[in-house]
């Protein structure tokens, strides 16, 4: 078995780890913590923009990083910082102390082994299935959501949110950090390999081990990166009409996603449903998402990867309009499979889209780059909703807020220059008649 399906496993696991045990459960913690703190809803939620704004500040340090040194120690390290943190939240008496554990050791250790290194790991071994090979990889985090939404939900009623945050940090430390410790290698070259498990370089795209199949770039830069490495500047990634397609399409969608996500378990205590029905509700959401991971990681491989977005924001689009004039769980439930599947191709295609513009040699840079210039406009969702049921009592103009933002990401990717895309089309036919 190729070695880098070992890389796709870690990953798997990084991402269950750092985005189930926090965002998929602080939908469950919310209202544990509003119980105990007496806070509004809007309060809870800034705890989430609070993490979400330490992962953003630290991004652009691990996205060099990790195209630099030892993508291994920056995981276990990250890996500490998240249990030390479970361990000290489980400790507060205040939700202040909350918001500076998730500001600081979580929302830190979470950006030290989430979407940069995980995502960059898999991109340096791979380039023909990365796209797969990234949909395998994030179905840790719709597993991840699927799971821990119930399980934190049955541990809360059982032990208490403090003891489940200890044993969530006790979980991290004790699963991660040795898998990752005896895995984790930065390249398939560093073992005598190839990227997708090829025989020799001549078997890889043009570019194959610096460009990466790299399908926006012009075709003279292509030629230059494939002579001499090209680091692209903070600069030159701002200049670029591709970056901000990417950034601002991606920001907008998550934008939505972390919203519905963390307020779905109240909006089903709204209509009468119990906090374990909510729960299933995420969870089945977060399941179906594993399914739309894989199959729009593949549609990325096939074809203009473009397409794969917009059926997803269409998915997610869907998904929203029914929440909004939902009332009954069935229809709770056929939301959820809608805004899940569609959702669970975010991620991966956010990988495959910067893979194929800035190739793998610049993959966890320009991730880093992004992920800060994606933060005002994605934090914002959550409080916003927040907010807006806090004053009217309800959803749903927040949800249809949503509706246009979801409109606007569509309309945006169209940024993306059209002929690049043709051209990788082009290449990719030459090719599959090559193989």
């Amino acid at each position: 078995m190729y070695y880098g399906w070992k890389i796709v496993f870690v990953a798997f696991i990084s991402l269950f780890i750092s985005v189930g045990f926090l965002f998929y459960s602080y939908g469950v913690f919310f209202l544990a913590l509003e119980q105990e703190f007496g806070s509004s809803r809007l309060g809870i939620s800034i705890g989430l923009a609070f993490m979400n704004l330490a992962m953003g500040i630290v991004a652009r340090f691990i996205g060099k990083a990790v195209d630099r040194y030892s993508i291994r120690s920056i995981m276990i390290t990250g890996t500490c910082l998240m249990a030390v943190g479970f361990l000290l939240a489980a400790q507060i008496n205040a939700l202040w102390q909350f918001y500076v554990i998730l500001g600081t050791l979580l929302g830190v250790g979470a950006a030290f082994i989430g979407m940069i290194p995980s995502q960059t790991l898999v991109s340096n071994w791979f380039i023909r299935r990365r796209g797969t090979a990234l949909g395998i990889a994030t179905m840790g985090v719709s597993m991840s959501g699927m799971i821990m939404a119930p399980v934190s939900t049955w541990l809360i009623h059982a032990i208490g949110w403090r003891y489940t945050f200890i044993v969530y940090g006790l979980l991290a430390v004790g699963i991660v950090a040795p898998l990752v410790y005896a895995v984790v290698v930065n390249r398939p070259e560093q073992k005598g390999l190839y990227p997708d498990g090829e025989a020799s370089p001549s078997a890889l795209p043009p570019g194959g081990l610096v460009a990466s199949a790299s399908a926006f770039e012009s075709d003279d830069q292509r030629a230059a990166d494939t002579l001499h490495h090209h680091e692209w500047t903070v600069k030159q990634a701002l200049m670029n009409v591709n970056f901000w397609a990417i950034t601002l399409t991606i920001s907008m969608c998550m934008h939505c996603i972390g919203a519905v996500l963390t307020h779905t378990i109240p909006l089903a205590g709204d209509l009468g449903f119990t906090g374990t029905q909510g729960a299933m509700i995420v969870s089945l959401s977060a399941g179906v998402g594993v399914i739309g991971k894989v199959l729009f990681g593949w549609i990325a491989d096939q074809m203009d990867t473009r397409i794969a977005v917009w059926l997803s924001i269409a998915f997610q689009f869907a998904g929203v309009a029914l929440l909004i004039n939902a009332d009954t769980y069935a229809q709770l439930q056929l939301a959820a499979v809608l805004f899940g599947f569609g959702m669970g191709g975010v991620v991966p295609l956010w990988g495959s889209l910067i893979g194929e513009v800035f190739g793998r040699e610049n993959f966890g840079n320009i991730m880093g780059i992004m992920t800060p210039m994606m933060l005002p406009i994605q934090v914002a969702g959550v409080p916003l909703a927040g907010y807006i049921s806090d004053h009217t009592g309800s959803y749903s103009l927040a949800f249809e807020i949503f509706l246009g933002v979801y409109t606007l990401a569509a309309v945006v990717l169209l940024m993306l220059q059209k002929k690049d895309v043709d051209q990788r089309m082009k290449r990719r036919m030459h090719l599959e008649k090559s193989a």
